[in-house]
């Protein structure tokens, strides 16, 4: 696992590349363009298979760069294979409670945090450094809950205080949908569940996410402004998009 990347994650201002499409090629260019930081396989919302993903894996291990999984609330059980195999970090889609969490840590972590069993796999060089490995783990692995319904304030609080957690990522579209009011991100209540994720990462130093959606990019720098330090931009298929719509100008 990459070194001192927790701290990255709670101190610096990242930018994630949102992986949708295996295509490397695509991947490999978003590498040589040296803007983003991190980069995520969305496993809840892509149709990507197992061999495709290790594919991205090996690649983006090679290169030395940040390598996290999205997953859903119904696949996160499936997280421990992709950890053996070489990620950084695990997203959790949709956790609205501490009770939650605490089913996902179990999964995730290593006793004496979680009750992961043991295997022998990539990460640890098949058992050549395991022993290094799992002192090392419980310890490096990024975790960041995302928040995509209505929750109250004490538990965003529950949540960031957990020593586990490093921050909370927002998913602006769900959640506004579970609001009842799809695609308003400006409601009072889309605005108080923002503010109150904005005042823990604040209070527990540690990093508040935004997935940008917005196709101009200037606005970017409006949702830094705002405290915001995780900021997944689009998705790999927006951009492509995007360029695509250039050609119509």
């Amino acid at each position: 696992m990459i070194k001192n990347i927790k701290s990255q994650i709670r101190k610096n201002f990242n930018k994630i590349f949102w992986i949708t499409n295996p295509n490397i090629i695509n991947i490999e260019i978003a590498v040589e363009k040296n803007f983003f930081d991190i980069f995520v396989i969305d496993y809840e919302h892509s149709l990507l298979s197992i061999d495709e993903i290790r594919t991205v894996i090996i690649y983006l291990n090679a290169k030395k760069i940040p390598i996290f999984i999205r997953f859903s609330k119904s696949n996160f059980i499936e997280a421990p294979k992709f950890l053996d195999f070489g990620i950084d970090g695990v997203i959790v889609s949709d956790v609205g409670s501490y009770k939650e969490l605490k089913i996902i840590k179990d999964v995730i972590f290593y006793p004496k945090i979680g009750k992961r069993g043991v295997g022998l796999g990539r990460m640890n060089k098949h058992g050549k450094n395991f022993q290094e490995y799992l002192i090392n783990f419980n310890n490096s692995l990024v975790f960041l809950p995302m928040i995509e319904k209505e929750i109250n304030t004490q538990e965003i609080e529950n949540i960031f205080k957990d020593p586990e957690v490093d921050g909370c990522l927002i998913g602006p579209y769900d959640l506004s949908m579970s609001l009842g009011k799809p695609g308003n991100f400006y409601s009072q209540r889309f605005i108080k569940i923002q503010n109150d994720i904005l005042k823990m990462k604040k209070k527990y130093k540690k990093a508040a996410g935004l997935h940008f959606m917005d196709l101009n990019i200037k606005k970017l720098s409006l949702i830094k402004k705002k405290g915001f330090n995780f900021i997944p931009i689009l998705t790999d298929v927006q951009f492509f998009k995007i360029g695509l719509d250039f050609l119509k100008k």
